[in-house]
């Protein structure tokens, strides 16, 4: 009779591996699908860009205009990218005017309320009648901004949304404080409007109705994804300078042939499967996670029972005095807490939490669960998990990472804030390849 009990629960755990490896193919591809995040997500790579120009009689002019960082996802980034009319008077003016420049470069601003910038070093520069673009290269790599993803331009159709990042003139002249950080950046909103070459330049471009202003120039132009699509340039005006409600930005096409040129990485957009709707992340993919731990656990469980069946009927003398001790000592059945990996490099391995915290990350000075140096999207402090044994559950914050720690149903933690979760509740980090389930064994 065990036996068959036994089975029944096998055959039930088999079923539940199966429905959820089909369910969570379902969801990653629903991922993959729907993209990767919100477009104001994208201002973590964006800086403000200042060029300047000082002649040795008294002379000066500047330009300032907006910047990305271009590299590879979860590393440090060294390269930006703007438009090469930002840059020319420091990089341009002391090759024209030669003995006359006192002083000419280019900064990168972090935060200007901070004084946090750095002198940046011209890499490549294409005027505006060609390429427009320019890649400054950064004195050392930083982690103060993240790569962003740069999507194939073919695969933006006429009608599609898009947002620009950056920093235009005229808002920055009616704000009270310029802060020129991430928090500074203004989101605008339009429509792809058709794909074209402008008068007096040399590039292939998108035209569009999203506003953009003088200090926008050189700043990513984005999907609904945050994935870049092109780069803003230029606008049309009337007689009087007046925006005509045309504007420009050069496809990303143009962008990966100067870096493909210039032997500079960088992170691709995944095209995705528009065969599968997005909201089968949402629904499909936690189903599937919690077919597959329930059916992990349930299998070890009937084979655990099925080992045991001989020595049950075997040890009637043996069953009082173990039920004896049971009752008399509760430490022999109580169940100890554990974090187990269920996707990536830690995938079956568990982690006891009785001791206390567990920290993830990519720093072995400060974490108990260490991931590789380069593990795409994970950072050097990720995650805290730990254990409340008054309330019987468990306590998981992320620790300000690049790019988030997320609760199986999809929901994004915010940094530095504590989340309780229960046995059974799974959560990832950065994507559903570094996935772990919390739980009881």
């Amino acid at each position: 009779m065990e036996t068959s009990k036994t089975s029944k629960k096998q055959i039930t755990a088999i079923l539940l591996l199966v429905v959820g490896i089909l369910f969570a193919m379902f969801g990653i591809l629903g991922l993959t699908s729907k993209g990767g995040m919100d477009p104001y997500e994208a201002r973590n790579s964006v800086v403000m860009v200042y060029s300047y120009l000082q002649l040795t009689d008294g002379q000066s002019a500047g330009a300032m205009g907006t910047g990305f960082a271009i590299g590879k996802t979860g590393e440090p980034v060294e390269y930006i990218v703007t438009n090469g009319h930002v840059v020319e008077y420091g990089y341009m003016g002391p090759k024209v005017y030669q003995e006359q420049t006192a002083s000419a470069g280019i900064q990168v601003y972090f935060s200007a309320a901070e004084n946090d910038y750095v002198t940046a070093e011209v890499v490549y520069y294409s005027p505006s009648d060609e390429k427009d673009i320019a890649i400054i290269k950064l004195p050392s790599a930083t982690d103060k901004r993240t790569a962003i993803t740069i999507k194939d331009a073919d695969a933006v159709a006429i009608g599609d949304t898009a947002y620009a990042l950056g920093y235009p003139g005229v808002v920055s002249n009616s704000q009270q404080f310029n802060t020129y950080d991430e928090n500074d950046i203004t989101l605008t909103k339009g429509i792809i409007s058709k794909r074209t070459k402008p008068i007096g330049s040399n590039y292939d471009a998108f035209q569009m109705d999203v506003y953009i202003n003088h200090g926008n120039s050189g700043g990513p132009l984005v999907d609904e994804h945050g994935a870049l699509i092109g780069i803003n340039s230029a606008g049309a005006v009337d007689e009087q300078g007046k925006s005509e409600g045309v504007n420009f930005a050069i496809t990303s096409a143009e962008l990966m042939k100067v870096l493909n040129s210039e032997n500079i990485k960088y992170t691709t957009a995944g095209g995705g499967f528009s065969w599968v709707p997005a909201w089968f992340a949402y629904v499909l993919l936690p189903i599937g996670v919690f077919a597959l731990v329930g059916g992990i656990i349930l299998l070890v469980m009937s084979q655990k029972k099925g080992k045991n069946v001989s020595s049950f009927a075997g040890a009637a003398a043996n069953t009082g005095a173990n039920n004896a001790s049971v009752r008399g000592g509760r430490s022999s059945v109580e169940k100890r807490s554990v974090l187990r990996g269920v996707t990536g490099k830690y995938a079956g391995q568990s982690f006891d939490l009785l001791s206390g915290k567990v920290i993830i990350g990519r720093d072995p000075t400060a974490c108990n669960i260490v991931f590789d140096k380069n593990a795409p999207g994970i950072s050097g402090r990720h995650c805290q998990v730990a254990y409340d044994q008054n309330e019987d559950c468990f306590i998981i914050t992320d620790l300000g990472s690049s790019y988030g720690t997320f609760l199986g149903n999809g929901k994004k933690l915010t940094a530095n804030v504590a989340e309780k979760m229960y046995a059974g509740d799974t959560f990832y980090l950065c994507d559903n390849a570094n996935r772990f389930v919390l739980g009881k064994e």
